[in-house]
């Protein structure tokens, strides 16, 4: 079991996933180096972020105090739930971290047809239900603010 921590998160990603969890004291080691290099060599090349290994040790943690258990005895109580809470609460925090470095400010749904493009000739869309049903049918005016023309009728 061997702890290491240079006090300086930059140096190393073991060292930053140390201190975003704040595993930083030698008298009171929560993760060992071989634990945490675990999560970095499992992870860090899916996700590539410390963030995520950082939130999967949060989560390790907390699933080690779920197994503690409270106690009160003579005016004196340990509440291991409030400790597993607070993992908890870190690694959201974490995972939220990862998603507002790699995520984009909200949902794409464009593209959902094949080959889709602006169509100029379209008047303005209005959503409607079951507007994507019939996907082979192409792009749709489902009411834009003009309205349609006549057809034309053939006598022959």
């Amino acid at each position: 079991m061997s702890f290491s921590y240079s006090g300086s998160p930059g140096d190393s990603d073991l060292d930053e996933i140390r201190f975003l969890v704040q595993d930083t004291d030698e008298e009171d080691v929560l993760l060992t180096d071989e634990e945490l290099d675990y999560l970095i060599t499992k992870y860090m090349p899916l996700y590539e972020s410390v963030y995520y290994v950082s939130a999967l040790a949060c989560e390790t943690l907390a699933a080690r105090f779920a197994r503690e258990i409270s106690y009160s005895a003579d005016g004196v109580s340990y509440q291991a739930e409030t400790l597993q809470t607070k993992y908890k609460q870190l690694a959201e925090d974490m995972r939220d971290q990862y998603k507002a470095a790699v995520g984009g400010d909200g949902p794409d749904v464009g593209g959902i047809l094949w080959g889709e493009t602006f169509d100029s000739s379209i008047n303005p869309l209005m959503f409607a239900t079951g507007m994507h049903d019939n996907y082979e049918a192409g792009q749709q005016d489902f009411g834009g603010t003009k309205p349609m023309p006549e057809p034309e009728v053939h006598n022959g």
